[in-house]
């Protein structure tokens, strides 16, 4: 079993109407599947710049190797928002 913590946020009082329009609009199931949502992929953009951060000085990329990686970046990315499309239907 997942351990879980809980926490409250403040947010905007037109944040807060944007997040119950996307919820009414079946793009999310509730307001903290809204939050979670968003801390996810946060914490992915956070990781990913820095990888990049610590990668770039590790090795210079040819063309070819910088093609390859953004490919395999978008491919894990649709892979991922398909997973969580399932997830919501």
């Amino acid at each position: 079993m997942v351990s879980t913590d809980s926490t409250t946020i403040k947010v905007s009082t037109k944040d807060s109407i944007l997040i119950d329009r996307f919820v009414e609009l079946g793009e999310f199931k509730s307001r903290g599947e809204f939050v979670i949502f968003s801390i996810k992929k946060t914490i992915n953009e956070l990781l990913l710049k820095e990888f990049g951060e610590k990668a770039y000085p590790m090795a210079q990329l040819s063309d070819k190797d910088v093609d390859n990686l953004l490919t395999e970046i978008k491919n894990i990315r649709k892979r991922l928002w398909s997973e969580y499309a399932t997830r919501l239907s």
